[in-house]
């Protein structure tokens, strides 16, 4: 296990600015996400890290010692790529087996490690095979093996799953995360899945324009986002701008509301609401105080564990709604009107420029 700790990283190609000042500590033995659109940066950053690329500024920690300026071979990091990278013309057993003959270990104790690896990662009948006969998540294990069995003291994952499809991915993620907790290695993992980026880290940070917009657990980044950007990009939102009624009184979506104390906004300052879609409940009572306003429902869309619904609110436009689709699949159709209620707790509050910083 090893503490990671970023330093005032700065990275640009030319005029494009690719990192700016990005520091951050990442705990030893934990499970450390880096999300966020394509351009954001956060492959650049692993990738510095790795040593593939040098920053321009800043530096590298591990356990508090400087590798910032060691050539990649040099770290002690291991590296699974998003294309796999295994070795066409040798087998799984030598794919694997290959970082220990570059640090001349002895022969009898790489036969010992890579078995012991492939068996890990439910390789071990498949040995002998070359690469061209397994399926991409079984190359994938391959790389996950490879960059394990040197015993690195930190591991670095580039979009490993992006490659896979969705029932694999699921499944592989899983085995990810069982591996690393066994392992207890401090991992760096690039995606820009929110879902997965969610589901097995102990610490997210969502990136955005080379600059880390917030780091935490994943229920804190979902559910207090630190701006309008990880609101909307993490998981998805509806977000209303607040209005003002002829009273000075706040609205929202032609409805008087009723703002949490000490929000610090007024007539006349942008403010925007947002509420997650699942947050907004259609013909059902909500327990405590409410915002309760009709629509018309435009669209429906059924994905199987829910119902995705499109509702027309007048004068302010479409907003999305996720139901149960048990209840709802055969109650819910196109063009009838429906009412939706918004409990006051699931509002959160968003200023109106372009940082758009959360104010509640």
């Amino acid at each position: 296990m090893a503490l990671v700790q970023l330093q005032n990283i700065k990275k640009s190609y030319g005029k494009q600015l690719a990192l700016k000042d990005v520091s951050l500590s990442i705990p030893s033995g934990s499970f450390f996400t880096l999300l966020g659109p394509s351009g954001c940066g956060k492959t650049t950053l692993l990738r510095a890290i790795a040593g593939f690329h040098q920053q321009d500024a800043g530096d590298i920690l591990v356990d508090g010692l400087s590798i910032g300026r060691l050539g990649a071979n040099q770290r002690d990091v291991g590296m699974v790529f998003q294309d796999y990278a295994v070795f066409p013309h040798l087998s799984v057993f030598n794919n694997v087996a290959f970082g220990l003959v570059q640090q001349k270990v002895p022969a009898v104790d790489i036969r010992q490690r890579v078995e012991e690896m492939l068996l890990t990662v439910q390789l071990d009948q498949l040995a002998a095979r070359m690469p061209h006969q397994l399926s991409g998540g079984q190359q994938q294990r391959i790389g996950l093996a490879r960059a394990l069995v040197i015993r690195p003291k930190v591991l670095l994952m580039d979009e490993p799953l992006s490659n896979l499809d969705a029932k694999l991915r699921v499944d592989l993620r899983r085995d990810i995360r069982s591996l690393q907790q066994s392992f207890g290695i401090t991992t760096i993992y690039v995606t820009h899945d929110q879902e997965e980026a969610l589901s097995i880290s102990d610490q997210v940070c969502v990136m955005h324009a080379g600059i880390v917009q917030q780091v935490g657990a994943p229920w804190t980044v979902y559910n207090r986002p630190a701006n309008r950007f990880v609101a909307s990009f993490v998981g998805a939102n509806n977000f209303v701008p607040l209005a003002w009624d002829a009273a000075g009184g706040p609205t929202l979506l032609g409805q008087p509301l009723q703002l949490p104390q000490g929000l610090p906004v007024r007539a006349g300052v942008p403010c925007v609401a947002s509420v997650r879609p699942e947050n907004v409940l259609v013909n059902q009572p909500q327990p405590g105080a409410a915002l309760r306003v009709d629509a018309i429902l435009r669209q429906t869309m059924f994905t199987g564990r829910e119902l995705q619904l499109s509702v027309e609110v007048a004068g302010h436009g479409l907003m999305e709604a996720l139901v149960d689709p048990l209840e709802n699949t055969m109650a819910l159709k196109p063009g009838q009107t429906v009412q939706l209620v918004i409990g006051y707790d699931d509002i959160l509050y968003f200023s109106g420029d372009d940082a758009g910083v959360r104010l509640s």
